[in-house]
């Protein structure tokens, strides 16, 4: 497999569920509702949070679930402030510096001691937050751990030379690019436009220019090097960016077998000449998410946290 393919997440479920107004400026994907319908939406939040949790169980995917609290309305979102990556030396954990600040206390110290009881190699990066330097986890990051290839689309939450530190440390190198979508705007984070599972690179080609910025790659660079890396790509397109499509977590289960999760609205938002092209590889798991897709702008691989 040329992706980590986890069989256990951390999974935190949300507690008053609510649009977070620090976020919406970088995240064009979070859309405000009223009163009611957000009110409706806190509570569809729970229901569906609890339906991608058994989903995952009746499959065979362990979890690990923990609480929201009310001051971290965007914790659901939980891959955002740490990884965990296998080595033939040890797994390591990775800790992020976050963008907004209502988010960085999303970083709590009963999680982070509940973490490092099983990863005792850490790399913590969050001391980064007061110089206004931010590389938000597998949000920022989409890898391909076979060939030791990090792809990061740079946005204010995706520090250019932070993900340069990264790679480094990680032993990765570096695919950095710029994505935007049909007006111009930087996708605030790699990982909904950009997805990489069981030999599939699922990516939004068309929104990554020829051009280039210094030490960034062009969209045939980055064709390239999915390609050298004997990926097959599944071209998706900006309005299948805005359906999630880019947002999908490949997995496995206790049997080995291949998962891939999404959301209903990325399903339905794939053409069925894709769905069975992604099915010959992997089998699709999916969920209503749309509480999490309107107000936080996220789905469903940013509602999973992989522990390897």
């Amino acid at each position: 497999m040329t992706a980590r393919a986890a069989s256990h997440v951390l999974l935190v479920a949300p507690h008053e569920y609510r649009t977070n107004t620090e976020t919406a400026e970088s995240n064009a994907f979070q859309r405000a509702v009223g009163v009611a319908e957000a009110e409706q939406l806190a509570t569809e939040a729970i229901l569906q949070h609890r339906a991608l949790r058994d989903l995952l169980v009746e499959n065979g995917v362990r979890i690990t679930v923990a609480r929201s609290l009310r001051e971290t309305p965007d914790a659901p979102f939980c891959n955002n402030w740490f990884s965990t990556h296998p080595g033939p030396s040890g797994a390591r954990l990775v800790l992020y510096p976050m963008l907004a600040p209502s988010r960085r206390v999303e970083r709590r110290p009963d999680l982070v001691s509940m973490l490092k009881s099983s990863y005792a190699a850490v790399l913590d990066l969050s001391d980064r937050e007061p110089h206004g330097v931010y590389l938000e986890s597998t949000g920022s990051l989409c890898l391909d751990d076979e060939g030791r290839t990090a792809y990061a689309a740079i946005s204010p939450r995706t520090d250019r030379n932070l993900t340069e530190e990264w790679a480094a440390a990680m032993g990765y190198r570096l695919a950095a690019f710029t994505a935007t979508d049909a007006h111009g705007q930087p996708y605030y984070h790699t990982n909904v436009m950009m997805f990489i599972g069981h030999g599939l690179a699922g990516i939004c080609l068309e929104s990554i220019g020829e051009r280039a910025a210094p030490g960034e790659m062009t969209r045939s660079e980055v064709e390239a090097s999915l390609a050298a890396a004997s990926l097959e790509v599944v071209p998706i397109n900006r309005a299948q960016v805005l359906s999630f499509c880019g947002n999908c977590l490949p997995l496995t289960n206790d049997l080995g077998e291949r998962l891939l999760v999404m959301s209903s609205a990325a399903y339905r938002g794939f053409d069925p000449g894709q769905r069975a092209w992604i099915s010959r590889r992997t089998r699709i798991l999916h969920t209503e998410l749309s509480a999490f897709e309107t107000l936080g702008g996220g789905s469903a691989r940013c509602l999973l946290g992989e522990l390897f």
